[in-house]
């Protein structure tokens, strides 16, 4: 009996003493697309960022939604190399060109937020 009742409180200090204050992913809403009709929401637990002698980089995926249905997933990556200015690629985009990105990109903005780095604007671009 002895035995049952040490079993029962050491899987009750067990089940007590896991942490209870889970780590949650969260969609979080940035710009809505007028022209698309969708609403951009950035899967903040898929940001991923290094930052070397090269330069930095990061990439994030988003969902698309329109009418409260996902329309798709676009993953994007972001790069700066030395002092040039930011360039981006989505999976939506075919060939091997980088865009420049443009004050204004709801996306870069917020995941450069998320993971502290700062950003200038210059005339059109963001360096």
């Amino acid at each position: 009996m002895k035995r049952i009742m040490f079993l029962l409180m050491a899987v009750a200090v067990m089940f007590f003493s896991m942490p209870n204050g889970a780590c949650e992913a969260k969609d979080v809403w940035v710009e809505h697309w007028t022209q698309e009709n969708v609403d951009v929401y950035v899967m903040d637990e898929t940001i991923e960022y290094e930052e070397n002698l090269d330069g930095k980089f990061f990439r994030v995926s988003t969902k698309e939604v329109r009418n409260g249905k996902v329309q798709g997933l676009v993953k994007w990556k972001f790069v700066k190399v030395g002092q040039e200015m930011w360039r981006y690629e989505t999976s939506k985009m075919s060939g091997d060109n980088m865009t420049v990105v443009s004050p204004g990109n709801k996306v870069f903005d917020f995941c450069m937020k998320r993971i502290g780095w700062n950003y200038r604007t210059e005339d059109f671009w963001c360096y």
